[in-house]
C-alpha cells in the first residue's frame, strides 16, 4: 500500500495545458483504495502473498492551480489519508513488527509544481508541450514510514517533468484530448546506511501518467494509465525487516490502468470519476483497486470591457 499513493491517477492540472494569467483552478476530491495481495521478489523469483484480510484507505485531496503568466502556472497539492489493516493480528503484521499494521491517519506528501508552456497547439504547433520543476515534502509521513499502512516514506523529493498533449474535434459537437506526463525525481535520503545496501534510501524514481478522452463538451470518457518505477534497491529477501527504512529500500514497480469520466456543468464547474486497477507490480501491492471522484472549478480573472 505504501507506494501506490505516489502514482496518482490523472488529476486537475495534468497535461501540458495551463489555466492562463490571472486565472485559478480549484479541485477537491476523495479517493478510496483496497488491496489484499503483495507481489514480492525472492531469490530473483516473483511470489504473491496475502496481506491478512487486506488494507483499506480513504483520502481527501485539494489542488490549487494559479496562473502566473499566460504560459506559466503554479500548483499545490494537499492530501490527507486514513489507512488501516482490516485485521492487525495476521501473520504478516507479526512478522514485520514495528507496528506495521497500525492505522495511519495523517497529512500525506505535499506537492508543489511549476509548469511552463513551451509549445501551444492553438498557435500552430503540432502539439502542446510543457516542462517544469516539482518539489514534494514528506515530513508528515516520516514517523510512520515503517508501516505497510504508511502514506509516504518521509523524504524530500526534487524533480522535473515533461508533458505533451493534443486536442481535436470529432464531428460537429465532439472532441478528443490526450496527454502523457513523465516525471523524474531525486529523493533526499532518510538513510545512507541501510544494512546490505550501498545506495541512499529511498532511491530515485520515474513516474508517468497518460490519458485519452473522447466525447462532447459536456461529457468525456476514456482510458488512463499510471506508472511508478524505482529501479535501484533490494528485494524482500534481502531486506533487514527490523530497520525503519525497510520499505524505502525496496526496488519497486507499479503500473495501473483504468478509465476516467468528466462531466462538465455550468459556470466552469466539472465533476470527475476515475477507477484504476493494478496490472503489474514488483515489491508492491498486486491487486490495488482504487476509486476517486472530485469537483473542479475554474475561477477566471475579470476583464474590463473598455
Amino acid at each position: 500500500m505504501w507506494l501506490i499513493f505516489t502514482a496518482s491517477s490523472a488529476l486537475a492540472g495534468s497535461g501540458p495545458w495551463v489555466v492562463g494569467e490571472g486565472n485559478a483552478s480549484i479541485y477537491v476530491g476523495a479517493e478510496s483504495q483496497r488491496l489484499e495481495r503483495l507481489a514480492i521478489q525472492v531469490g530473483g523469483e516473483r511470489d504473491v502473498i496475502d496481506v491478512g484480510e487486506g488494507l483499506s484507505s480513504f483520502g481527501l485531496k485539494g489542488i490549487v492551480t494559479l496562473g502566473i503568466t499566460r504560459h506559466f502556472e503554479l500548483q499545490g497539492i494537499l492530501p490527507w489519508w486514513r489507512i488501516q489493516a482490516n485485521r492487525t493480528d495476521t501473520a504478516v503484521c507479526e512478522i514485520l513488527g514495528l507496528g506495521a499494521c497500525q492505522t495511519t491517519t495523517t497529512v500525506g506528501v505535499l506537492e508543489f509544481r511549476g509548469k511552463l508552456l513551451l509549445l501551444d497547439e492553438l498557435f500552430g504547433a503540432p502539439l502542446s508541450l510543457a516542462i517544469g520543476p516539482e518539489i514534494r515534502a514528506g515530513d508528515f509521513t516520516l514517523a510512520t514510514r515503517q508501516r505497510i499502512t504508511n502514506a509516504g516514506e518521509g523524504a524530500l523529493d526534487l524533480g522535473g517533468f515533461i508533458t505533451a498533449g493534443r486536442t481535436g474535434r470529432v464531428g460537429d459537437q465532439g472532441y478528443w484530448s490526450g496527454f502523457l506526463d513523465v516525471t523524474g525525481r531525486y529523493r533526499f535520503p532518510t538513510t545512507r546506511n541501510f544494512p546490505g545496501f550501498a545506495g541512499s534510501v529511498p532511491g530515485a524514481e520515474l513516474g508517468a501518467n497518460a490519458e485519452a478522452v473522447f466525447g462532447s463538451r459536456r461529457v468525456v470518457v476514456g482510458p488512463v494509465a499510471t506508472l511508478l518505477w524505482r529501479p535501484n534497491g533490494l528485494d524482500w529477501d534481502e531486506v533487514d525487516l527490523t530497520d525503519r527504512d525497510r520499505l524505502g529500500v525496496l526496488r519497486v514497480l507499479n503500473m495501473r490502468v483504468g478509465a476516467t469520466a468528466v462531466v462538465r456543468g455550468p459556470r466552469a464547474l466539472s465533476a470527475s470519476f476515475t477507477i484504476l486497477r493494478t496490472i503489474a507490480a514488483v515489491n508492491n501491492p498486486s491487486d490495488v483497486l482504487s476509486f476517486s471522484a472530485g469537483l473542479q472549478t475554474l475561477v477566471q480573472r475579470r476583464r474590463d470591457d473598455g
